[in-house]
């Protein structure tokens, strides 16, 4: 009995750093009127701001795993998702700090194969073949509701409405549309991976510095970084979509007060691709018959610029903060875990070099660039940052 519980602690400890992001999407919920239960061996938090983020996720999932914490839409959906998130938490159990890398990889590697990203992950496999679960088909719930309960185990937990296949179709496009949420997320896990890495290795080059003292210099930076790369990405989202309505507007303007001048611009649009003034003229009349349509298309076509979503801006600050948070924490574990700082420190470069370059490959498959190569440069240059500041604060001590 003794030996099992040692055991439990080891585990509990090997998922602290993936379980403490858990526990501040937990906390916020909390703020937001959410609700918190436990339930065999993990702490489960529904409504609120879990409610929020699940329903806006790209698998618009109804609930998640982080750690020893599952957040759900409400408790009926955490009651129906309580095996298979189940599973989950005993594969953080085994992979520790390294679990989320791993299951972006995992995502990676069954979108390049042409599998589907989440259906055909490795760890939502293993999860259905644990539960006796089958693969279901793609869905997308609108509104789902304890009254409308699916009879699809899987789908109770990805919970979205049917969308029927499609046979024999001789051409699919497969396009890739969340380069915004890309974006954002290599900004934020770059700057969290290699700063907080950074630090806590220039810490170490002092002598005789406990890792308690890194551990809170590192948590301390985590939350300044988070907060700060978050408002930046907020404001540059209010600043895109203040700069869109302000050329929006300039243009409703212009094709009513000098619609002789933008109908020259929108030929010689058209003229740069070869078409003739005949051929223009009528799609001239049809503009200036449409004085939406025309606006829309000079944004797009002279301007290069795409309405905005509304909500950008928060969503942003989201992601780039949570990304950060969860690079952060990749290399400050070992400190966490360790109880000396010479031994933390080869461990935390051991794991952070690995996620560094798993995540510069995965950024190199979604931003069209060589996977590997990139995967080097990310790692290489993370690992150069943090040489740097050891051996400046090396120097110094």
């Amino acid at each position: 009995m003794k030996h099992r519980r040692i055991v439990r602690v080891l585990l509990y400890a090997w998922a602290a750093p993936t379980t403490l992001l858990g526990l501040a999407a937990g906390a916020i919920t909390l703020c937001s009127r959410g609700e918190v239960q436990i339930r065999r061996g993990a702490i489960e938090f529904h409504g609120g701001f879990a409610r929020w983020l699940l329903e806006r996720n790209m698998v618009n999932a109804s609930a998640m795993t982080l750690g020893h914490v599952i957040i759900g839409r409400d408790r009926f959906w955490l009651d129906v998702c309580r095996d298979h998130e189940q599973v989950h938490v005993r594969q953080v159990e085994r992979w520790g700090v390294a679990f989320i890398p791993a299951y972006l990889a995992a995502s990676m590697i069954a979108w390049n194969r042409g599998d589907h990203y989440y259906l055909d992950n490795w760890f939502e496999l293993d999860a259905r073949r644990r539960c006796g679960e089958e693969r279901p088909e793609w869905r997308i719930m609108d509104n789902p509701s304890p009254d409308q309960p699916t009879n699809d185990p899987v789908n109770k937990a990805t919970s979205m409405p049917h969308v029927p296949h499609v046979h024999h179709s001789p051409h699919v496009e497969k396009h890739f549309t969340s380069s915004e949420f890309v974006r954002d997320m290599v900004i934020g896990m770059s700057d969290g991976l290699t700063v907080p890495f950074a630090l806590a290795a220039g810490l170490t080059g002092y002598a005789n510095i406990s890792t308690r003292v890194i551990v809170t210099a590192g948590l301390a930076e985590i939350a300044a970084g988070s907060i700060a790369m978050g408002l930046g990405g907020y404001l540059a989202a209010k600043s895109d979509a203040e700069h869109y309505e302000s050329e929006r507007g300039r243009e409703e303007r212009e094709v009513i007060d000098l619609p002789h001048k933008e109908r020259e611009e929108v030929a010689e649009l058209f003229e740069a691709y070869g078409l003739k003034t005949r051929e223009i003229e009528p799609i001239l009349d049809a503009f200036q018959a449409n004085p939406k349509a025309w606006v829309d298309f000079m944004m797009r076509y002279e301007l290069g610029l795409e309405e905005p979503d509304p909500k950008r801006a928060l969503k942003s600050a989201l992601t780039i903060a949570g990304a950060y948070i969860t690079g952060g924490l990749i290399p400050l574990a070992p400190y966490m875990l360790a109880g000396s700082a010479n031994v933390a420190v080869v461990f935390s470069v051991f794991v952070t070099i690995i996620a560094l370059a798993i995540f510069g490959y995965i950024k190199g498959r979604f931003t069209g660039n060589r996977p590997f190569r990139s995967a080097l440069q990310t790692a290489v240059i993370g690992g150069l940052a943090a040489s740097a500041a050891f051996l400046i604060a090396r120097v110094f001590s």
